[in-house]
């Protein structure tokens, strides 16, 4: 089991590292849309390898044999749980960040065309195509939220189920306390996503009907 769990350790510090290069690929990216989207999809899957070596250590906590054991493994999962909902946190911001420079660079790119351009580039960007693009990292983001959601859940039915194992009444008394302690954490924390989460969707339509704005102001003013 020591081998295993020092496996799983590495892995951990493995995984943290890469996702950690994936947010600072996604804050470098100046697009297109399709790198951003790539990004994102790499980003999601190092979560959820995140996330399932974390129940792996809470598995482990369940099995050990000594009270003492299980309580560092468990306050070592918790631990990284903490680590894995920052770096949520770093995730989405940097997403909201790429997606408006995006956006910046097309306005820009925009107006350093001909009229002639201008005319073809509008005809050729279909508006549902633009929606589609713009919508992207928002719906990207509410299934990280969703999958946040579902790993507080998780963690909920494990300390369930190591209480319910526990022999001894004082240490299953401890263990309650320590357990509502990181909930209402999380819970403040969902809370806060919750929140942040409309300010960006508002932020990102906010961005786009300026850019469909300065597109039509430009259009406007080479044709007229």
């Amino acid at each position: 089991m020591i081998k295993e769990l020092s496996t799983v350790r590495e892995c951990i510090v493995n995984t943290n590292v890469t996702l950690k290069s994936i947010i600072q690929d996604i804050y470098s990216c100046d697009g297109p849309i399709e790198s951003l989207t790539q990004l994102n999809a790499d980003g999601r899957n190092q979560i959820n390898v995140f996330r399932n070596l974390i129940e792996n250590l809470e598995l482990y906590a369940r099995e050990a044999e000594s009270q003492q054991e299980r309580s560092e493994v468990l306050e070592e999962a918790r631990n990284q749980r903490e680590y894995l909902t920052s770096n949520i946190a770093s995730f989405r911001k940097a997403n909201v960040e790429c997606m408006a420079r995006i956006h910046k660079k097309s306005s820009e790119q925009l107006l350093g065309t001909s009229k002639e351009e201008q005319v073809r580039h509008k005809l050729k960007m279909d508006k549902e195509n633009l929606l589609k693009q713009s919508s992207t990292v928002t719906n990207q983001l509410l299934s990280v939220s969703r999958q946040l959601a579902s790993t507080s859940q998780q963690s909920l039915d494990t300390l369930e189920t190591l209480l319910k194992s526990s022999s001894t009444v004082s240490n299953i008394s401890s263990e309650i306390k320590n357990a509502k302690g990181a909930l209402t954490q999380s819970e403040k924390l969902l809370n806060k996503y919750g929140q942040r989460e409309t300010t960006d969707k508002i932020l990102i339509m906010f961005a786009f009907a300026f850019f469909l704005c300065v597109i039509a102001y430009i259009v406007q003013k080479r044709l007229f």
